[in-house]
């Protein structure tokens, strides 16, 4: 109940009960040192009757005669405090008694001795009645203190007056200082209540005050302004992206979900811009570099962004802008623009010189006519057909195009992937294609492992059908990871089948070199599994190589000191092949099957394989020539010194079960 109060009533009751209190007390001591005062009168008023009356007292006592003792008790009478008077001899006989109120105080005279005692409003005092030295007798008294009046006494009832006449005026001044003294705490608490820094700044309490409310009042208007300064910040951090100063995914997404909610029937157009070989030149320069190029990209975009534009980076080299009530007509031109912008656009970086360009995709849409989902669906979907088309490309999303209807169904066969991968070896097949030795005849045996995948209806999902789209939803290091402990878990199931394997070869994206969850799950198959590890060849393609051994390079000294090699796949294919033969850890090279197939009729092709055999003999590598047709393609090989050849002519793809009986 107490804490419900108000500071200001609580104060109030707080004096008022002070005023009570030392009112009280001062009352109580006043009626203590009355009554000590007339204890000390009565004292000396018994004294006093017992030095003037002891030579009456002593002549009614030796004569002992009627008239003495009567005049005894009116002398004694005129003493309106005096109740009581024993006189006794020294055989403590009674000789004359004196009772005023004819009470009985046998009990205080049978108790009474020479000190003084108190009972009451009674004093009882037993003196001794003396003469020429000689004792004759003993006089008790007993004195009503009542009566005795005192200078005290005489202004107590005043005191009585005017004590409550001032309960009241302090009572009034407790209300006043009440009021007063708390308004500062009112005004603050009501600041409090009605000031939220975290939308706008609090207006600053003002006081003439220099003592402690000051100081409150100090400490308030400070952390209101770094309340409303961090929350100011968290809020930019919340909203902004950090690299760049660009509104982040999380604040683009919900002005998106606000414009197709929007009530206002107006148009409007999201862009999504996504830069050309970003990946190139942040693997090349590096990620400082890359870091500087996308904050020039972002601080050129703002520069010339329309007012009625939001600009966003949603990660990486992926920007957002969504124009507000702006037709498509105007979006496009704008994106033409911006795409001219950037054809334009120069980057240098330590002495070298990059070209930047960036495709574009584009959704115009009205409020309610998507959902979230939808919308984003659709802006992917102009993505991915823009970059499909090559560099600064732009394409209008359209719901019915034919890039559209490829998109939708990429979009279905990543639900196929998903599920085969939640379903395992029952809709995921391993197959195995012989790679035969073309120097040696031996009896072991190696192989490279292929992926078969078979839909919902138990149809058969031809691998170019379905790994590029794996590819772009980031798919493909959850798929190498269950191709790889798939073959592990069948093949060590089969010791036999071990012990007169070679090599078998197991294709990788590029991408999975620099997965954690893939390396983990690498490191998690060398304890797992019972497997000779010099036996596993891991393949990745020349064009996968270039952009993610750099990134790898603690990954692959562990699976070199494993003892897992790399295989080099589609050699040739590259720009730089030979540069990159020179400089990446690979322990076998693939040559691309274009150079075989061509090689009867074209002898550059032919001296292409010979160059990359020597180049490999030299550095110690295995050569594997794809697409092997026929006898005379093995024939070729075999002189040229190919080690090993893969391809229809000697073994078509079987299920890996096949091979393992």
């Amino acid at each position: 109940m107490w804490n419900s109060l108000s500071i200001r009533t609580q104060l109030s009751l707080l004096i008022s009960g002070m005023l009570l209190v030392v009112t009280s007390v001062t009352l109580l001591q006043a009626s203590w040192l009355d009554t000590k005062e007339r204890q000390v009168l009565a004292v000396e008023m018994s004294h006093a009757l017992n030095k003037a009356m002891s030579q009456d007292m002593l002549k009614a006592m030796l004569l002992n005669e009627s008239d003495l003792l009567s005049d005894l008790s009116f002398r004694f009478s005129q003493f309106d405090s005096l109740d009581d008077v024993l006189l006794t001899n020294t055989e403590g006989q009674k000789i004359f008694e004196f009772n005023r109120k004819q009470h009985k105080y046998d009990h205080l005279i049978k108790a009474a001795t020479s000190q003084p005692q108190f009972e009451g409003e009674d004093l009882y005092v037993k003196l001794p009645l003396e003469a020429d030295g000689h004792l004759f007798g003993n006089v008790t008294y007993v004195i009503d203190m009542q009566s005795i009046t005192t200078q005290l006494n005489e202004h107590f009832t005043t005191l009585a007056i005017i004590f409550p006449i001032e309960i009241i005026l302090g009572l009034i001044l407790a209300t006043w200082i009440g009021h007063h003294q708390t308004q500062p705490f009112k005004k603050l608490a009501l600041a409090m209540v009605e000031s939220d820094p975290t939308v706008k700044a609090a207006t600053p309490l003002m006081t003439r005050a220099k003592n402690e409310i000051k100081a409150l009042f100090d400490g308030y208007n400070q952390m209101m302004s770094q309340i409303y300064q961090a929350t100011q910040k968290m809020r930019y951090q919340a909203e902004r992206d950090q690299l760049t100063g660009l509104y982040n995914r999380y604040f683009m997404e919900s002005e998106i979900r606000q414009a197709l909610k929007s009530e206002a029937d107006m148009p409007f157009v999201l862009m999504g811009i996504d830069l050309d070989q970003f990946k190139l030149i942040n693997d090349s320069a590096g990620h400082v570099a890359g870091d500087e190029l996308l904050k020039m990209i972002a601080l050129q975009a703002q520069n010339t962004l329309p007012k009625n534009a939001l600009m966003a980076r949603l990660g990486g080299d992926d920007f957002f802008i969504l124009l507000k009530n702006t037709t498509e007509a105007d979006a496009l031109s704008f994106a033409k623009q911006k795409l001219e912008q950037l054809k334009d656009f120069r980057f240098s970086w330590e002495n070298r010189t990059y070209s930047v360009s960036a495709c574009i995709g584009m959704v115009a849409f009205k409020p309610n006519q998507y959902t979230p989902e939808e919308l984003t669906k659709a802006i992917d979907n102009a993505f991915y057909t823009a970059k499909s088309q090559g560099r600064n490309k732009l394409h209008v999303y359209q719901p019915n195009d034919n890039q559209t209807q490829r998109f939708n169904q990429e979009v279905i066969t990543a639900g196929f992937i998903k599920e085969a991968l939640a379903e395992g070896p029952a809709r995921f097949e391993l197959f195995a294609q012989a790679i035969v030795h073309l120097q040696k005849e031996t009896d072991l045996v190696s192989y490279e492992i292929l992926l078969r995948l078979w839909d919902s209806q138990g149809h058969f999902v031809a691998p170019d059908n379905f790994l590029p789209t794996a590819e772009r939803y980031q798919m493909m290091a959850e798929i190498d990871g269950f191709v790889l402990w798939q073959y592990l878990t069948q093949a060590t199931q089969n010791p036999s089948h071990i012990q007169k394997l070679e090599t078998v070869h197991i294709n990788l994206a590029g991408s999975s070199l620099n997965n954690s969850d893939f390396q983990a799950k690498v490191k998690q198959a060398i304890i797992h599994f019972n497997f000779p590890w010099q036996k596993l060849e891991l393949e990745i393609t020349e064009t996968s190589a270039v952009g993610n051994f750099s990134q790898a390079q603690a990954f692959i000294a562990w699976l070199k000191n494993v003892g897992i090699g790399l295989a080099l796949d589609d050699f040739g294919t590259g720009m730089s092949s030979f540069e990159y033969l020179k400089s990446l850890p690979f322990d076998v090279v693939k040559i691309d099957g274009s150079f075989v197939k061509d090689m009867h009729k074209d002898p550059s092709d032919k001296a292409v394989i010979r160059y990359i055999h020597e180049i490999s003999e030299l550095r110690g590598q295995k050569t594997v020539a794809e697409y092997v047709e026929t006898q005379a393609d093995v024939d070729v090989l075999t002189a040229i010194g190919i080690t090993y050849g893969q391809g229809y002519f000697l073994g078509k793809p079987k299920p890996l079960t096949d091979w393992l009986v």
